[in-house]
């Protein structure tokens, strides 16, 4: 009897199997029932999302293609050549520009010539200081020692060398200001008597010189346009971007090289209608304001140029223009064919998302879409309050300026504008059912 009634006791203490069952299975739905819910109140009453009101500086870039043209005349000259003069390099006419060699020997004993020639000006120069100068020469010295680590920073490795002559030079003058070394003579001596040697083996190689004065470019370094220039500005815009389209570089065969002749160069190219756009003025014609014309890819330097010419075919949607640029160096010289950047412009002001932007009606009801009368702006919020804050409608006065999904706008106290919004402010990007004044 009391084993039953201890056995009895005992199942009334442990629970039935279909009950355990039963209350996962209702744990399992409450928390499936708290999971919906939770997604539900996310979806019907989202979450603001902020962000922060930062200061930016957007460039307003033309894209084109194009060709640069240069008043310029062709070097004859073929063979084994060695240069004299670098691309970009001023000459006059009748200078040597480069030379024809018989024997391929013969353009290393050209090169160990122009190293000793170099080695030799170097000490000679050298030589021309005193002890006073100390203090100024330890700045020299120590400016080439940085302007040579710049260069190797800035990947110009075509400039190291220079930098390096120039550091050498500041050291052996500051040998001799300290007494450490009396003079280079015996070195010259040296070095003169090894590059006669040198000379002697050389030869008289013959000579190509310049027609003209003006800048050279070697022919390995660049090319010719298959057009001439009358002939290409003479292109409406489809003509001009299928002829860009079909490559119209050719190499400088025959040819020792060229000179350019003055300073001045075009730049003739192609871009949208709607870019093109962008080199006119309110008056519809050029912009009477300089620009900056870069080509990427193939110099890091900008140029100031004039726009000379726009044509805008809105059929095509294509616009052909003209820059003209007074400025020139060794790059843009080697160039024919090439795209390029051009800037007309720099907008700052404060960066803010595109989407944050809304419009108000006069009665202050939120209107679905942009309007001519409406009342732009975006909501800011200060402390646990929604503001609305008025920004600048896009007129001439303030142009629109986009920069991918974002916008500039001037920052509140900008002369001529009646924007609200203040550095730093945190701008509602989306919320639900924002208005002035709702709490947050």
């Amino acid at each position: 009897m009391a084993d039953r009634a201890e056995k009895s006791r005992r199942d009334r203490r442990e629970p039935h199997p279909l009950a355990v069952l039963a209350g996962v299975l209702a744990a399992f739905l409450l928390l499936a029932a708290c999971y919906v819910g939770y997604q539900a109140l996310h979806i019907l009453f989202p979450q603001n999302v902020y962000e922060t009101a930062l200061p930016a500086t957007v460039s307003d870039n033309v894209e084109a293609d194009g060709v640069l043209l240069f008043d310029e005349v062709y070097v004859s000259g073929s063979g084994t050549l060695g240069y004299l003069a670098a691309d970009g390099e001023r000459v006059s006419a009748g200078t040597a520009v480069a030379e024809i060699y018989s024997d391929a020997s013969q353009a290393v004993l050209r090169q160990q010539l122009t190293q000793l020639t170099e080695q030799i000006d170097l000490l000679q120069r050298s030589q021309n200081t005193t002890s006073l100068q100390l203090d100024a020469l330890l700045r020299e010295r120590s400016a080439a020692l940085y302007d040579m680590m710049d260069e190797l920073d800035a990947g110009a490795y075509d400039e190291v060398s220079s930098g390096a002559n120039a550091y050498l030079l500041a050291q052996n003058k500051l040998w001799i200001a300290t007494g450490d070394s009396a003079n280079f003579t015996d070195q010259v001596t040296a070095l003169t008597q090894q590059a006669q040697s040198v000379q002697a083996q050389l030869g008289s190689p013959t000579q190509i010189t310049a027609p003209q004065t003006g800048y050279f470019v070697r022919a390995s370094s660049s090319g010719r346009l298959n057009a001439g220039a009358d002939d290409i500005l003479a292109q409406d815009p489809a003509q001009l971007k299928a002829y860009l389209d079909s490559n119209p570089t050719l190499p400088l065969d025959g040819c020792a090289g060229k000179i350019v002749s003055g300073f001045t160069w075009r730049y003739m190219g192609v871009c949208s209608a709607e870019q093109g756009q962008k080199l006119l003025g309110q008056n519809g014609k050029p912009l009477s304001s300089s620009v900056q014309i870069r080509f990427p890819g193939q110099t890091d330097r900008s140029f100031k140029a004039t726009v000379s010419e726009v044509t805008i075919d809105e059929e095509q949607g294509l616009a052909r223009f003209v820059l003209t640029c007074n400025v020139i160096n060794g790059d843009v010289l080697c160039l024919n064919h090439a795209a390029a950047r051009i800037s007309v412009g720099e907008s700052t002001g404060l960066r803010i998302p595109a989407s944050a932007v809304h419009y108000l009606k006069e009665d202050g009801t939120e209107a679905e879409t942009q309007g001519e009368n409406y009342i732009p702006g975006v909501y800011v919020k200060y402390g646990n309050i929604a503001r609305f804050c008025k920004i600048d409608p896009v007129d001439n006065d303030h142009p629109l300026v986009t920069d991918g999904d974002y916008i500039l706008v001037l920052p509140k106290g900008t002369d001529g504008s009646v924007s609200q919004v203040r550095l730093y402010d945190e701008i509602i990007v989306s919320g639900q059912n924002l208005y002035d004044g709702k709490l947050l």
